[in-house]
């Protein structure tokens, strides 16, 4: 059988000061005039680069294999990684922008309270991490 690589969960992900795709692209740097993903979030579209392996939709740790880069990854149990590749499999083509609005809507309707500031920003930064995330490690393809 094929090695499984566990995807980072992005609430415990190290992160270092900046999120690049192996083009050098900086998807999340030290500011939001250096975070592509954000500054682009209008015009760039993304699209599954992946393949789900296991055949139990309520398995918590969902098996898929990279079309990119054909890496088998066991996804972490975190549901915001996953609503997020729900989204874009449901509507390739989409924009980070439409992702974001999407997954914030979801949240609130699981009762998550975003009308604080802090709360909503801290939010929103995690979805663009997971984003980029996703991105790097090719479960996602995003289209400049």
């Amino acid at each position: 059988m094929e090695q499984i690589v566990d995807f980072p969960d992005p609430a415990d992900y190290q992160y270092p000061e900046e999120l690049k795709l192996p083009d050098g692209t900086v998807l999340m740097g030290r500011t939001y005039g250096e975070s592509q993903i954000i500054m682009n979030r209008k015009k760039w579209r993304l699209y599954m680069t992946y393949e789900r392996l296991d055949n139990d939709l309520d398995n918590p740790r969902p098996i898929v294999r990279s079309t990119q880069n054909g890496i088998i990854y066991r996804l972490p149990p975190d549901s915001i990684t996953q609503e997020i590749l729900g989204y874009i499999k449901r509507h390739p083509g989409c924009t980070p922008e439409e992702v974001m609005g999407q997954v914030l809507a979801w949240l609130q309707e699981e009762g998550i309270d975003l009308s604080n500031e802090d709360r909503m920003f801290l939010y929103a930064s995690y979805i663009y991490d997971t984003m980029s995330l996703l991105a790097i490690y090719g479960l996602i393809w995003i289209a400049k």
